[in-house]
Formats: C-alpha cells, sequence, structure tokens
C-alpha cells in the first residue's frame, strides 16, 4: 500500500511538472531572439522538464519501454506544439471565430463584461442587428448616413403603427433619388441590454426599401461606437 502511494504522489509530481513547464513555454515563451535565453530560459527549459519526466517516470514505474516512450513524446510533444502555435496565432484565431459568428448568427448582439455591445459584419460584409422595435422584433443594416431610424413599411407594421395614420409628408434624398417618408416616433428600441426610448423615425414607402436602417438618431444617442475590422462596438 505504501508503495502505491508513493508512486501516486510521484506521478502527481510529475504530472505538475510538466504542466508547469507547458504554461510557461506558452505564456513566458520568447517574441523575438534577442529576447532568447537558451541557457535560463525558452526551449531549453521545456525540453530539460521533458527528459526530467522520462528519467523520473523510469524510476518510479520501471525501466520504460522504447515504445511507451515514442509515444509520450509524440503526445506531449504534439500537445506543446498545439499550445504554442495556437498562443502564437490567437489573434488569426480570434477573428476567425468572429467570422464564423458572423456567417452562424448575423445580426446577434451580444452583451460583453465591459458593458459594450458587440456586433459582428456577416457574409455579405455589411452588419445587421437584430433588434425589438415596441417590442417585437426586427433586423436593421447599420447606416452611418442615415440621419434617422427608417422602417421598411412592413416592419412598421410589425412594430404596430397604423399604416392608415402614416403621412408621407417628409422629402429626403436616397440612393436611388428623392423620395417621400413618413415621420414617427418610436416608443422603444431594444438591443442587446441597451435600450432607446422616444426615438425618432421614419418609415418608408411600401417597396421602397429592402431592410430597415439603423441610423444616427440612435447611434447618437450612444457613448460611443466603433466599427474594429469585423466588429461593430457599441457602448451605450
Amino acid at each position: 500500500m505504501g508503495g502505491s502511494r508513493f508512486r501516486g504522489l510521484a506521478l502527481a509530481i510529475i504530472v505538475l511538472i510538466m504542466l508547469g513547464a507547458v504554461l510557461y513555454s506558452v505564456f513566458e515563451f520568447p517574441t523575438s531572439p534577442e529576447e532568447v535565453d537558451l541557457d535560463t530560459t525558452g526551449p531549453r527549459i521545456v525540453a530539460l522538464s521533458i527528459l526530467a519526466f522520462v528519467f523520473m517516470a523510469s524510476l518510479v514505474f520501471g525501466q520504460p519501454k522504447v515504445r511507451d516512450i515514442f509515444r509520450g513524446v509524440v503526445f506531449w510533444g504534439g500537445l506543446l506544439g498545439v499550445l504554442v502555435v495556437g498562443y502564437t496565432f490567437r489573434g488569426d484565431l480570434v477573428a476567425g471565430g468572429y467570422r464564423v459568428l458572423g456567417a452562424l448568427a448575423p445580426g446577434l448582439a451580444v452583451n460583453q463584461e465591459d458593458g459594450t455591445i458587440l456586433v459582428v459584419r456577416d457574409t455579405t460584409g455589411h452588419f445587421h442587428l437584430n433588434a425589438n422595435v415596441n417590442g417585437r422584433p426586427v433586423t436593421f443594416l447599420l447606416d452611418t448616413g442615415a440621419s434617422a431610424v427608417v422602417l421598411t413599411y412592413e416592419d412598421a407594421q410589425t412594430a404596430g403603427f397604423s399604416t392608415g395614420d402614416l403621412n408621407y409628408s417628409m422629402p429626403v434624398s436616397t440612393a436611388n433619388g428623392r423620395a417621400v417618408v413618413a415621420p414617427v416616433k418610436i416608443s422603444s428600441i431594444q438591443v442587446g441590454d441597451a435600450s432607446f426610448r422616444d426615438v425618432r423615425a421614419f418609415v418608408a414607402q411600401p417597396d421602397a426599401l429592402e431592410t430597415s436602417l439603423f441610423g444616427m438618431s440612435v447611434l447618437d444617442r450612444l457613448k460611443s461606437w466603433k466599427i474594429e475590422g469585423d466588429k461593430l462596438v457599441l457602448t451605450p
């Protein structure tokens, strides 16, 4: 029984040593040739740790077979290689993850721990935002050139506006030329955890607009907003 406990303790120590070596190599690995010191840091510590592991294992568990040593080196070396490569290219991996999120869930507003709201660019290269307008789901297209929120005729109906009460009297300039829209006031727009009340907006005529526009009458109410690569970051 005592020998079994000793072997268990020795195995735990070996695992901790290997884990420490892996963590050290991942988080403290030199980033430039000038920082490499083969005497005290970097790859030599990892190599010595692996040799120590094999040596201690041979003392504790008997003489290891060549096949077992080879398997262990391949496994731990492969795991270490994956960790190092993943850490080195973490920026590219994160960017790729954002692109996947944009493809799988376009328009999804993700609440961040710092209070910001993240929206990922979709596969069309645009930012769509899933929101609630007067408690009803509406998908917007981010349009910083629009002075106000603009609802399609269909989305206005979804949001509870009576189309018979719409007064198309406001002339506006669009990418397709001049048009007239109906001014309205939206009681509430919710994007993620951010809520906006009494928002100035317009309603487009039937078939005049494909997607509702998320314009400056909402963006101006944010503390800040910015585009970072494939990310739209909103700060309420």
